[in-house]
């Protein structure tokens, strides 16, 4: 599966909002290098990391795994969104261009707009977690 720079972006920002990377087979995680873009790995038994641009399997060597954020999927983002005391009230397509994902906590309702639902779901949970740690005073 191929990101957008902003889903790398967003996937990042959540590693510095306290969302570790998981190192489950099957789980999707990438790294950024500078002034280059990304790269996006696929998490095989082992544990080891099947390389989606270059097709190359190498071992998870320790010290790269700091290096490393992981890409939830829409599924996991809602997950992500539900396990951190929100419920995501909607999804919604608006005018054939752009997603909105409504999650509600504590009351309030927020609403997170992108072009694919996925990034919409990204932000939503971003979201949460930036709000839950201003609440424990983080």
């Amino acid at each position: 599966m191929w990101f957008t720079r902003e889903q790398f972006e967003l996937c990042g920002e959540l590693k510095v909002w306290g969302l570790e990377p998981r190192f489950e087979p099957g789980d999707v995680v990438a790294r950024g290098f500078a002034d280059l873009g990304h790269e996006e790995f696929q998490v095989l038994p082992g544990p080891r990391l099947l390389s989606l641009t270059a097709g190359t399997a190498t071992p998870l060597a320790t010290g790269t795994a700091g290096h490393l954020f992981w890409i939830p999927s829409a599924d996991e983002c809602v997950a992500l969104i539900e396990k951190s005391g929100a419920v995501c009230v909607s999804c919604d397509r608006l005018d054939g261009r752009e997603w909105m994902v409504q999650v509600q906590r504590c009351g309030d309702v927020e609403a997170s707009r992108a072009r694919s639902l996925h990034e919409a779901l990204l932000r939503a949970l971003l979201a949460v977690l930036r709000a839950k740690f201003k609440e424990e005073g983080r």
